[in-house]
């Protein structure tokens, strides 16, 4: 009997990304570690071979994609046979500054696009890769704090009063008609223009909104997301997507979900966020890593309306249509479960304490803020959640 092949819990330890938009405390509190002072932006609890969980045991661990390839019993026929791995991947996610403004691509644009650079012989890890992975990218954010978001095209008619608060730049670029086409030929025309053009206007344009930025909130995280680039840091052309998108303020357990081509950025905030298992990213702007205006809008979407808040339903599920997750919040004794496919279950509580109880099959696992568990496809389990939350994901198949 190999290593795991018992049906039992697996115990995970996240990997940490230290990006340099992260916030220093929340995730090192919430794992129950001493802050460092680098920023800690995201721990990753999943299989994605970028980062894939360590699976502790007493033998000292293995990384859970290869845990998974060695028994794809644990994700149970249907998964299995629809997606050949685990589907998704869960983040704590902390920003104390914003991030870039991006886009993720479709199925189809996931595969036609890796397809293309591999064949391109463009190392995966190379700066200027696109597609590091043949996957798209759904994903859904539910806040822990107050969180704040860009996202989603604002309606024309508001893009339109906006861009006329701001004649440096709104002079050169055509006005955003009545069509999705007409934000289309906007975009492509902002990203055609000259630098020696566009510089002074940026320039002009923050010097507007440092004089609104007290009592203006489009003023004030345009100028945050310029800052967050450094002091040294040229004017950047993603800042007019805060002119073009919606601006999103969540309080805890609201959410966001991000289908394919929709443009969006994180300003601000902690939360937990759920996506199909992939790393593919398109940046627009406020970034500076690699930005391929040219794919950029061949992915993005200016068709669709921008993204609603999502409140759980009574159960306290996320539900987005996305097959590959869905995301519940689990509160008190819980009746028995059988899991349907792979389930992750991620705890957050006060440090030190018990945020739940999982047992399974003789098996009792006390999880502490932080700490998450892989329970196989089949295996029956109770959870009771006494001092904190208790967040599940699964597949949608």
């Amino acid at each position: 009997m190999t290593r795991h092949q018992a049906r039992e819990i697996l115990l995970l330890e996240p990997r940490i990304q230290h990006y340099a938009w992260g916030d220093e405390s929340f995730i090192p509190r919430a794992l129950g570690r001493r802050p460092d002072g680098r920023p800690w932006a995201e721990a990753w609890y999943g299989a994605h071979p970028a980062a894939p969980s360590l699976v502790l045991d007493a033998a000292g661990g293995r990384y859970l994609d290869a845990v998974i390839n060695d028994r794809p019993d644990l994700l149970g026929s249907a998964v299995g046979t629809t997606f050949g791995r685990l589907p998704y991947l869960v983040k704590l996610l902390a920003a104390a500054r914003p991030l870039s403004i991006q886009v993720h691509p479709d199925a189809a644009q996931a595969r036609e696009g890796y397809d293309r650079e591999e064949a391109a012989g463009i190392p995966r890890d190379a700066p200027e890769r696109n597609y590091r992975d043949a996957s798209h990218k759904p994903e859904l954010i539910v806040a822990l704090s107050e969180f704040h978001a860009l996202c989603g095209f604002r309606s024309l008619n508001d893009m339109r009063a906006q861009l006329a608060r701001f004649p440096e730049i709104n002079r050169l670029l055509p006005s955003p008609g009545a069509t999705a086409e007409s934000l289309q030929e906007l975009l492509e025309a902002w990203f055609a223009l000259p630098e020696e053009r566009v510089r002074p206007a940026l320039g002009q344009f923050i010097e507007r909104l440092e004089a609104l930025a007290a009592d203006d909130t489009v003023a004030y995280w345009a100028l945050c997301a310029q800052r967050a680039l450094g002091p040294e840091a040229p004017p950047d052309r993603g800042l007019l997507f805060c002119l073009l998108l919606e601006l999103r303020h969540l309080t805890p357990g609201q959410a966001l979900f991000l289908d394919a081509g929709v443009p969006h950025a994180y300003l601000q905030g902690c939360g937990i966020e759920v996506m199909a298992a992939s790393d593919n990213v398109l940046r627009a702007g406020l970034t500076p890593k690699h930005v391929d205006a040219p794919e950029l809008l061949a992915v993005l979407r200016c068709d669709l309306p921008a993204p609603a808040v999502l409140e759980p339903d009574a159960s306290g599920r996320h539900i987005t249509g996305a097959s590959e997750f869905e995301l519940q919040r689990l509160d008190g004794l819980q009746p028995p479960i059988t899991a349907q496919g792979p389930e992750l279950l991620l705890a957050l509580s006060e440090p030190g304490a018990a945020a739940a109880v999982v047992e399974a099959s003789g098996q009792r696992l006390a999880l502490a803020g932080g700490a998450a568990c892989l329970v196989p496809h089949g295996l029956r389990y109770q959870c009771s959640v006494r001092d904190g939350t208790l967040w599940r994901c699964r597949s949608n198949v």
